[in-house]
């Protein structure tokens, strides 16, 4: 690896839109850059490094009335759903 861990994400997606068709559809495009994932576990700096390069390459192909519903969720997106959708506003500092 050279660099940072989002340089490296860059430079994967980079190398995988080299080979993807102009025309491709979005949908295919966000499952050929989720399935090109470089590293072995999707977890830690590595993961969210490469789900920030994910949505900054995917964002060119989004049109305005798309965006952000078809973009893949970041780490901390995906938590704050989560905690929404548990009912959990998270004032607690885990305390009851």
């Amino acid at each position: 690896m050279s660099g940072t861990w989002y340089d490296d994400a860059m430079a994967t997606i980079r190398e995988l839109h080299a080979t993807l068709p102009a025309d491709l559809p979005f949908k295919d495009r966000v499952r050929a850059v989720r399935d090109a994932y470089p590293y072995s576990e999707r977890q830690r700096w590595p993961y969210k490094a490469w789900c920030k390069a994910q949505r900054d390459y995917l964002a060119r192909f989004v049109t305005a009335d798309q965006r952000p519903k078809n973009l893949p969720l970041t780490p901390l997106e995906q938590f704050i759903e989560t905690s929404i959708h548990s009912g959990t506003s998270g004032d607690s500092n885990g305390r009851a």
